[in-house]
Formats: C-alpha cells, structure tokens, sequence
C-alpha cells in the first residue's frame, strides 16, 4: 500500500537527478585531482626554496666567518700600528734627551774649563786681594747687623699687630654681644607692648567674649601662637537724625574678630582703615583748596580783563581782531552780531 501511494513524480525526479549527480561527481574527481597536481607542484616549490634559503644561509655564515676574520685582522692591524707608532714616539723622545744630554754635556765641560781657568787666576791673584776680601768681610757684618735690627723691628710691629687685632677681635665679640641682647629686649618690649595691648583689649571686651582657645602648634608662619575667640556685640538702635552714632556703629561692627585671627591683628587692621580714611579726606581737602583758588584766580582776571576793555582800552578787540581773523571770518561774525548790537528807536533821534 506505501508503494503504491508513492507519487510517480518523485520517481521522476530521482530519475533524472542521477545523472546531474554523476557529472558533479566527476567534476569533484577532476577539481581533486588539479589540486593534487597543484599541492605537488607548490611541494616541489617549496623544496626548491628551502634549498635557495640553505644556499643563502651557508653564504651568509661564510661572509659572517669572512666579517669576523676582517675585524680581526683590521684590529691586530690597528695595534701593530699603535704599537709602532709609540715605538717610534719613544725613539723620537730618547733621541731628544740624548741630544739634550749631549748639550748638557758640552755646557759642563765648558764650564768646567771656565771654572778651572778662574781658579788659576785666583790662586795667582791671592797675595793681591786679601784687603779686599777683608773689606767685604767688613761690609757684610754691617750688612748683617742692619738686618738683624730690621728684623727685630718687624717681630715687635708684628707683636703690635697682634695686640692690635686681638682687641680689636674681643671688641666685636662684645659689639655682637651687645646687639643680641639689645635685640632680646627689644622683643621683650615689643611682647610686653601686645600683652598690654591685649590686656586693654581684653578689658574693652571681656563682657563680650564667649569662649576662648589658644593653638599653640599650628603652622601659620611666626614665632607667636594662635588665639580663637568668640565675641557677642550688643549693638544699639540708631534713628535716621543720629547720623554719627551710624558711623560709630558700623565702626564697631567692623571690629569684630574673626575666628583664626589674633586681636592684634584685628587693631592694626582697623588702624590701617582709619589711616586710609584720613588720608583720602586729606587728599580731597587739598584739591578742594586748589580747585577753589583757581576759580578765583580765574575770576580776578576775567575782573581785571573787562575793566581793561571797558575803561581803558574799549577798542582792543576791534584792532586786534582783524589781524588775528581773516575777512571770511570777520564778515560772519559782524553777519551774526549785527542784529544784537543794533538799536530799534520808535522816535527819530534829534540832530
């Protein structure tokens, strides 16, 4: 019953898909057997170029044999060389000292002669030099004698000397001495100063401080320690009329202390404000004076000028003008000051 219900399509089909299977197998057999062919062709390539890397690798190992034999050779070369050329230096040199000693040798026969010809000459002439001899045996002992005295003379100058610089020596030791100490007082004095400073302060403030704590090894880059303190300031009500109480209140404010900072430098900061404040009103003040004597001056000579044109001299401007103004701008000034300085009359003037 399965056979029978099988389509006679499929059959078909199988029928004619052998063949198509048969020739792609073929086809498969003919690709292997190129790539077989190709495989022992690139096998033989390959040993062909193992054999050419043999070949090379042997020549260079043969040049590398050659390279280190050159090396050699070059180097027992460079020390033969060497070698030769301290040789022939060391020859140079020998045939310089033995020319030198050769000179040498020379100079002393010379003076060998030289000396044995004055020696001669002095045994002849000994008779005939004694009063000399003695006269220089005299020069020399008085020679002598002035040096020992010259001698004796520096020795005491330089004991003068010595003396000298040991005073001088213990002098500034005292000086140094001296200024130290003049130094530590003063540092007492200047620290008595801010503890009177502080005292005041602290008087001026007691009532206000709330707490109070020292940091004596912190690093803030000075010899003296640290101080924190809390203040509590009671500041009054002001109306607007009492303007100088406002200043005084905000004066106040300003010195409160801040946390990390000392009272000192609370005070020198308020000092410095103070003499800022002084300083700028000084300064406006001065050139407020100046402002207002210039203003016055300007005004006495504008006084002392319209009495010269009026009183003395009205025609000033009219002779002066045209020789600093051209006639262009003359005849535009007279154009618009010519209405002004005209008179409307209703009734006719009498001759």
């Amino acid at each position: 019953m399965e056979e029978a219900g099988q389509d006679p399509l499929d059959d078909v089909r199988d029928v004619m898909e052998i063949p198509k299977l048969e020739i792609t197998k073929q086809n498969l057999d003919s690709l292997n057997s190129d790539l077989e062919k190709d495989l022992q062709r690139m096998d033989e390539a390959n040993q062909v170029l193992l054999k050419k890397i043999q070949e090379k690798e042997e020549t260079i190992q043969s040049l590398e044999r050659d390279i280190t034999l050159s090396v050699r050779q070059a180097r027992e070369r460079e020390e033969l060389d060497h070698r030769t050329a301290e040789k022939e230096a060391a020859l140079r040199d020998l045939e310089l000292e033995t020319a030198k000693l050769e000179k040498n040798k020379e100079i002393l026969s010379r003076s060998v002669v030289e000396v044995q010809k004055e020696i001669s000459r002095k045994f002849k002439n000994v008779s005939l030099d004694k009063e000399a001899l003695k006269q220089m045996l005299a020069e020399l002992k008085v020679k002598l004698q002035k040096s020992t005295e010259s001698c004796a003379s520096q020795e005491k100058e330089l004991v003068k000397i010595e003396s000298d610089y040991q005073s001088v020596y213990q002098l500034c030791e005292d000086q140094a001495h001296y200024i130290k100490k003049y130094q530590e007082i003063l540092r007492q004095m200047e620290k008595e100063k801010e503890m009177l400073l502080l005292e005041k302060e602290v008087q001026r403030w007691r009532s206000s401080i709330q707490s109070a704590k020292t940091r004596p090894g912190a690093d803030c880059g000075s010899d003296h320690e640290l101080l924190i303190a809390k203040f509590r300031l009671k500041l009054k009500k002001v109306g607007k009329t009492t303007r100088p109480f406002r200043c005084k209140a905000q004066n106040n404010a300003t010195q409160i202390v801040k946390p990390g900072s000392t009272l000192v430098e609370t005070i020198q900061s308020n000092m410095e404000k103070t003499i800022v404040k002084k300083q700028k009103r000084i300064f406006w003040y001065r050139h407020f004076r100046y402002f207002i004597f210039v203003v016055m001056i300007f005004f006495r000579l504008l006084g002392y000028v319209l009495f010269y044109l009026q009183y003395i001299n009205p025609d000033l401007l009219v002779d002066a003008l045209p020789m600093v103004m051209s006639r262009e701008t003359l005849t535009r000034l007279r154009d618009a000051l010519f209405p002004f300085l005209t008179l409307e009359v209703e009734e006719v003037l009498p001759h």
